[in-house]
Formats: C-alpha cells, structure tokens, sequence
C-alpha cells in the first residue's frame, strides 16, 4: 500500500529524472494514491533496469544453415554441400542481438528492445539471450507476432548469401517505440539501432529518444546501401535515412554502404565516391554527418575509424582459417561498443587504435565459430589476441574461472549437440538400423575403440537387459581370435567418431567376407565406415564445441542419446515388459522395485 509519505518522496525522486517527473505529475496529480504512485514506480524500475546499460532495438531472428558446394547465380541450379543432408542447423542470431551478445562477453551489461512472438522461434531466441547473459525482461512477446527467420547458404570457403523474413520486427515503427521502449532507451548508457530490418521511423524514434534522455551515446549499425533499405527492404524515406544518419552520435557502415551512403549526403561526388581510399571515405564520411564516431568495415581489408581530429587504419586481424563470417560485421560492433561503453569516444591515436583493435578482433572470432554468436572458444579467441597485441581490453574480458563459464558452456553444448542431432537426423537411416537390429537372429555384437569403445560396451549391456541378446568385442581384438565369436545370423554395431578408426573400417571387410553384415554410428556421414554399412546412424558436433582440440565430449553425449533411442525403440517393437525386464534384472534396488 501507498502512504502519502511514500507519493512525497516518489515525487522529490521524480524531479531528478526530467522526463519521468511529467509523467510522474500527470498521472498522480488527480489521483490521491496508490494508482499514480504504481506507475511512476512502474517506469522508475524501466528506468533504473536500463541505467548504465547498452539497450539495441533491432533484429533478431533465428538463422537456418544450409551448406552449398557454391551459391548459384541467377538462372542457374545449385547443390547443397551434402546429397542427403539439407537444413545443416538452426542458430539464433540477428544484427542487433548479435551485437549485443558480443558486447557482453566483454563485461557490458545489455538488453534487447525486440518483438517475437511465442513460437517455436521466438522461445530459441529468448532462451539463447538468456544463456548468453543478455536482458529479455523488455522483450514485447505477443501470440500476433512472427519471430523473424532468416535462411543462410554457405560455400565450402565460408562466404554465405542470405534472404530474410523480418517477422515482428518490420513492425518497429515510432508509434512502437514510444509505446513499448521509450523508457528504457532514455535511462541507457547507449543506444543501439540499425538500418537494416526496423522501419527508419522507428530507429529515427530510438535516436531522438536517446538524444533527449540520458544516453551518453547512439549508435547506427548501417548494415545494408541506402537503395536496398529503401527501394527493396522498404524501410522507408530517403528523408528518413538521412535523418537518422545525421542524428546518431557513432556510425558503422560496411565500405560498400559507406560507399553510396556519402553520395546520397553529398552527390557532388556521386560519381568520385568509389574511387576513394577507406581513409578519405571515412573521414569525409565524418565531416559530412558531423559523428562523434565513424568506424567503417571493410572484412579482409581492417577497418577505419574517424574521429573530429583523427583518423586511424587499422589492420585486419589475420585467420588460417575461416569458419564462418557470418555477423563478424556485427561482432566487430558489439566489440567496438564494449570500448564505448568502458572508455568513451577516444581522444587520442593511441586510443583509436586500441578500440580498432578490439572491434577487429572481436568480428575476427567470430569468424571462427559457426553462426554470429559468442561461445567460450571465440571468447578465448578475442582474450588471446587482445593479449598478444598488449590491448588494454582485454582486462574487460569475463574471467571465466570465476564464474565457472566452461562449466556451463559445456552443458551448453551438450544441450546443442542433442538439439542438432534431433534436428538433423536421418529417419530413414535410423529406421534401416534399428529394423536390422529387430529383425537380427541371432546375437548384436557392438564394437568400438577409446571413448567409443565405452559406449559401445554400454550399448551391449543395456540391449541384453531388455531383450535383444549382445556382446562387447573390442575394436582390436577382432583379428586375434574374436572373429570366431561372428557367426551367420549375428548383426554388428560398430562406434566411430571419425568413421575413420583403422581396427574398425579393417573388421568391417573381414566380417562382409563372412556375410555378417555392419551397422554403425557415427561422426561423418561421407566416412569410410558410414560407407561400408549396411546402415548407418550419422550425428553432428561443432569442431569448436569440444575442448583442448577434440576431447570426446558432445561426441560422447550424441552417442549416449543415440544408443538411448535404440534401445527404446527395440523395448517397444518387442514389447518388452516390466515383467520382462525384472526376470533379466532381479538383483539391486531396481529389481526389488520393478513390478511392485
């Protein structure tokens, strides 16, 4: 309840926030207590939620992964990377979630400004953001809204095209904002938006709210040419991408962008424009707007930043191999505004250079992980380079010791591993493999070597205790004497991360002289022993997702589940009972409990 005291003092509290104490006034002033008090409170906690934070009103989509040996051009047929494998996996991502996901690992607090509906998609983002440390308490969720989706083809060599469905959020506009973030951008530290999916009106709103409340700075992500905003995405006016390219305090614009943005501002040079240097580019670029900041991208080539008195280029960081660039241009923004939020707008070359650093490391890890989102192998990317270039960032970098990060990220990619061997599973295959194990006459022998051998084992004990009659033979001891042990009728079950282990793909010949046929699960679908199966059960891990270089983990996790299924499967195809079970499981606590 509240007290006339306690509307005394919301009052005297309201005065130190301008733009809360109108409102605090007009909703108080004709109502005595409790209603008018219940929403300045309201929007002191909107207030107070985002104070000091980096609040981004943007797109958030989920990206689904298709591999393709190239992308085709117009008129022409393509193929995927795989003939058997279509959707590769499904990761969240967006220009603005993404940006803000990176922008956390370096200890800046974040939250999204978003609108997703509660379908399947929108639950993935969420849960993600969560996982990832990134605010989902301002989040507008409606059962009218589409969670935007986006479909990605990448060549073999990492480059990618991409098409888009913005969902909810092509429904940003001013009306929106107001209504739904006006607070929580006025009480930010920064401000993020971007011209890419959220119509101009509402990122020309999100500007102007950041300008006349408390943000110290806003920054536009300029993500695609001012003609695809505005004559294909239809985002809006020429008029209002100006506007909101004049209002914003820090602008990132890819070259390309860049490039026909300066003309559109200033077309005396319309024609001169793609002749410039990145340097000239950007910093006419600067003059013309009059930024704060101007940081301009350019992949393999670095990236430029300008300021009022300087103009610094920075060299590109330098990758054997790249996995993915998919978001390093949003990567490298959220690394730039982690150096914003703890440093400001630099004043001297020296830190220019270092906040350049730090946003091209930051787009540089992101290149080495699958999808635009951080994960502990590109946190540790941006740790080690930040170290080796003696950057002062990197004292801003979580201490994952701390706070038991590989601890939680390896859970994190076990849940992963089970997702995408559910989503990419092969019914078929699976079918083929357990309608050969039902139908075996005579024994299963399961074989594998290391970690796989482990849970072949497993496999063999778990199968005899519910009805189907197995045995463990190690991968090498097949030649030297175990052959013996396969006779007409038996089936084998043969385990392989690699599909490549030499005992296994050596037995797999020597049993099809002797017509005993071989199952396997495995890592890799093209492998030799996936190959030479009769069926085969193909799950899929992130390289990154396992620690020290490979040590089996996700692996071993995708087999567990994988052998779980089976096992499942063949209890209800032979209808094996309670009862059953406790006739080949009486002894233990279990077999007292079974059918009681």
């Amino acid at each position: 309840q509240t007290s006339e005291t306690t509307i005394t003092q919301l009052k005297m509290a309201a005065r130190t926030v301008p733009f809360l104490s109108g409102r605090f006034l007009s909703s108080s002033s004709t109502l005595a207590s409790q209603k008018g008090a219940s929403i300045v409170v309201v929007h002191f906690l909107f207030y107070f939620r985002c104070l000091g934070s980096i609040v981004g009103c943007g797109s958030n989509v989920v990206d689904r992964f298709f591999r393709v040996k190239e992308l085709p051009k117009p008129g022409e047929k393509g193929y995927f990377a795989s003939p058997t494998t279509i959707l590769d996996d499904s990761v969240v991502g967006g220009v603005t979630l993404n940006h803000l996901a990176w922008a956390g690992t370096l200890q800046v607090p974040t939250s999204g400004l978003f609108l997703q509906g509660d379908d399947p998609a929108g639950i993935m983002i969420r849960e993600s953001m969560k996982e990832l440390g990134v605010s989902t308490d301002l989040i507008q969720v409606d059962s009218k809204y589409t969670t935007a989706e986006s479909y990605v083809f990448l060549q073999l060599d990492g480059e990618r095209s991409i098409v888009m469905a913005s969902g909810a959020t092509s429904l940003i506009s001013d009306e929106c904002v107001h209504k739904h973030f006006e607070d929580a951008i006025k009480g930010s530290h920064i401000l993020s938006t971007e011209i890419s999916q959220v119509p101009l009106s509402g990122v020309l709103a999100c500007l102007q709210l950041a300008k006349d409340g408390n943000a110290k700075l806003s920054a536009l992500d300029v993500d695609v040419q001012p003609t695809v905003a505005i004559e294909q995405a239809l985002l809006g006016s020429q008029t209002e991408l100006i506007d909101c390219v004049m209002l914003a305090d820090v602008l990132k614009p890819a070259k390309h962008a860049a490039q026909e943005l300066l003309g559109v501002l200033d077309p005396s040079i319309r024609t001169t424009v793609y002749d410039m240097s990145q340097a000239d580019l950007t910093q006419r670029l600067r003059d013309v707007t009059n930024s704060s900041l101007v940081a301009l991208t350019s992949g393999g080539d670095g990236c430029v930043l300008a300021t009022e008195n300087h103009c610094v280029t920075v060299d590109p960081c330098k990758l054997d191999k790249v996995v993915d660039a998919t978001g390093a241009g949003d990567a490298f923004l959220g690394g730039l505004l982690a150096g914003l939020y703890h440093s400001g707008i630099p004043e001297t070359l020296e830190g220019i250079q270092s906040l350049g650093e730090l946003a091209n490391v930051t787009g540089a890890a992101c290149c080495q992980v699958l999808g635009a989102l951080p994960n502990q192998f590109g946190v540790d990317q941006v740790r080690q380079m930040l170290t080796d270039r003696s950057n002062k960032y990197v004292e801003n970098l979580r201490d994952s010791s701390n706070e038991m990060a590989s601890f939680k990220n390896s859970l994190t990619a076990d849940i992963h591993t089970m997702q995408r061997t559910y989503e990419l599973l092969n019914p078929e295959s699976a079918n083929a493999f357990v309608t050969s194990l039902e139908q075996c006459q005579g024994r299963v022998l399961v074989t594998g070597l290391g970690k796989s051998g482990v849970v072949a084992k497993r496999m063999a004990v778990s199968l005899t205790s519910t009805g189907t009659p197995a045995q463990f033979i190690h991968a090498a001891e097949w030649v030297h004497g175990d052959l013996g042990s396969a006779c007409p009728g038996d089936i084998v079950v043969a385990f392989s991360h690699s599909g490549k282990t030499a005992e296994c793909l050596q037995i797999a010949d020597l049993l099809k002289q002797r017509k005993v046929p071989v199952l396997s699960i495995t890592g890799k679908e093209d492998s030799p022993l996936a190959q030479a199966s009769k069926a085969s059960i193909v799950y899929t891990v992130d390289p990154n997702s396992e620690p020290v270089g490979g040590a089996p983990t996700c692996s071993v996790v995708a087999q567990e589940a994988i052998v779980n299924a089976i096992v499942s499967e063949l209890i209800s195809r032979h209808k094996f009972t309670e009862q059953d079970f406790k006739f080949n499981h009486p002894g233990g606590t279990l077999g007292k409990t079974l059918g009681s």
